[in-house]
């Protein structure tokens, strides 16, 4: 992969930016999304197929990348979702306790319980996490990296986020400061992946195997908190 260096006018830049939110992507995806079809303009009117089929495939691999998965979107799991009754619900001590012990395993600075609906993840608990977003206890999925936990039965373990293919793109990193990423799957007695236990770090790191081990540890007490409330119907 080639990086380049584009120079853009101030006023230019902001209204690349400006409609770049708007699209709910990066200004550095809007310019790629942009530079391929107008590739695909141009090898279309000199007849150039081969070209023409390559762009198409890089539009189709960035569109699908921005949109929420198969999984995000099953019915099942956001039906077992809204039985929990935890969207949009207060802070909470039991939550909060293991939110911290988290942050303090992982010598992370913030640490999140995040459950992912259809088009957002609700914070159920947050540990260090700045404004806005501490007091809204939310973000729309182009901030989510935990989405990408509902595919998955394993942890997600990011050390860079700027330069990971999977989630390079996403407005967190930006926004919410987000570099360095471990999250580990919430999973039900039913085997739906609600959302993740996952500790945060401003700076590129490893995550340890020990951290890695102990944040597994904690999500089973997560899971018996969700389990329990799905026992009881509250």
């Amino acid at each position: 992969m080639r990086a380049t260096t584009v120079r853009f006018s101030d006023d230019l830049w902001a209204l690349l930016e400006a409609e770049a939110s708007n699209q709910g992507i990066s200004a550095a995806q809007f310019v790629r999304d942009a530079t391929i079809m107008r590739l695909g303009m141009l090898s279309a009117h000199r007849g150039d197929e081969h070209a023409s089929l390559t762009l198409e495939s890089l539009a189709s691999g960035a569109l699908a990348g921005r949109a929420p998965t198969t999984a995000t979107l099953d019915a099942e799991r956001l039906a077992e979702l809204q039985r929990t009754g935890l969207l949009d619900t207060p802070p909470d001590a039991t939550y909060d306790r293991i939110a911290g012990l988290a942050a303090r395993l992982a010598s992370a600075p913030v640490a999140l319980i995040s459950l992912v609906d259809a088009d957002r993840q609700f914070f159920k608990s947050c540990v260090g996490l700045g404004e806005p977003w501490s007091t809204t206890r939310e973000t729309p999925l182009s901030h989510s990296f935990c989405q990408h936990a509902l595919d998955s039965d394993t942890p997600i373990v990011i050390e860079d986020a700027r330069v990971h293919p999977l989630v390079r793109d996403n407005l967190a990193i930006r926004d919410l400061d987000v570099v360095a990423y471990l999250g580990i799957p919430l999973i039900t007695a039913a085997g739906h992946t609600l959302g993740t236990l996952c500790v945060i770090d401003h700076k590129s790191r490893t995550w340890t195997p020990e951290q890695i081990d102990g944040l597994q540890v904690l999500t089973t007490s997560v899971v018996a908190e969700i389990q329990h409330t799905l026992g009881t119907g509250q």
